[in-house]
């Protein structure tokens, strides 16, 4: 946690962590650890500006995190007002935390691909009734386009400090 040194002069404060660089974590690695979770943290904005989380699954597919809910959710009316969007894995001991956008696919049907790796990334019978193959209430599936990541693990959180950035179109 940032905190400032008592007793130093207004403009001499310092902070006690260390600005990690961009670039020394890959988006594939991002990728990898995202498509081995089972759960994620959705962080949205509503439009009075308040912060929003929910719980959501999702899959990973070619280097791509999808999620999809129902359209009549407080999620996707936020998405739909303000596609800027938090994922975070469950952890707060193994932490990767993904700064993005949400692109909006339309509805399962339109994406094939991924029901079908929903399907087979949630196989359990009692999994089964809360994926898009089951359950026609579930009418949107979105894109993560991410713009940054961190992460690290807090048992080695000064070694283990990483940082991804999109890079700036050319």
């Amino acid at each position: 946690m940032p905190c400032c040194h008592a007793g130093q002069p207004a403009g001499s404060r310092r902070w006690d962590h260390v600005r990690v660089p961009d670039d020394n974590l890959s988006w594939p690695e991002v990728a990898a650890r995202l498509a081995a979770a089972r759960s994620y943290w959705l962080c949205t904005t509503t439009r009075s500006g308040a912060p929003h989380a929910a719980p959501v699954w999702g899959v990973v597919v070619d280097g791509t995190l999808y999620l999809y809910t129902e359209r009549r959710t407080v999620k996707a009316h936020n998405l739909a007002a303000d596609p800027r969007l938090v994922v975070h894995l469950e952890s707060a001991q193994d932490v990767l935390i993904v700064r993005g956008t949400a692109e909006d696919l339309g509805t399962p049907a339109q994406v094939p691909e991924v029901v079908a790796a929903l399907s087979a990334k949630y196989p359990s019978e009692e999994d089964r009734q809360y994926l898009p193959a089951a359950d026609p209430d579930f009418d949107v599936v979105y894109a993560i386009r991410p713009q940054s990541a961190r992460m690290w693990r807090v048992p080695h959180f000064e070694d283990s400090q990483r940082r991804w950035r999109l890079p700036p179109e050319a």
